[in-house]
């Protein structure tokens, strides 16, 4: 019983992990690196939109817009 809830634990983390690279990899390296502009930084941390929208109006990938998220909160602290 304990290795059939181990087994299943893990092919939920293996799906998880699909689906993880699957969303990411739908903006990952679509758009090239270049400096953060002001406006695109409030708009990340107003976060009005879903990031996925976002990533399609800044150009940017939704990794990329929300490690910039988490950096920018980090700095205000």
């Amino acid at each position: 019983m304990l290795m059939d809830e181990a087994e299943k634990t893990r092919k939920l983390r293996e799906q998880k992990k699909i689906d993880r690279k699957r969303y990411y990899g739908k903006t990952a390296k679509l758009y090239p690196k270049r400096s953060w502009s002001e406006e695109e930084c409030e708009q990340v941390l107003a976060h009005a939109i879903p990031d996925s929208e976002l990533s399609q109006k800044i150009q940017r990938s939704v990794k990329s817009i929300q490690e910039k998220r988490r950096r920018l909160k980090n700095e205000a602290k």
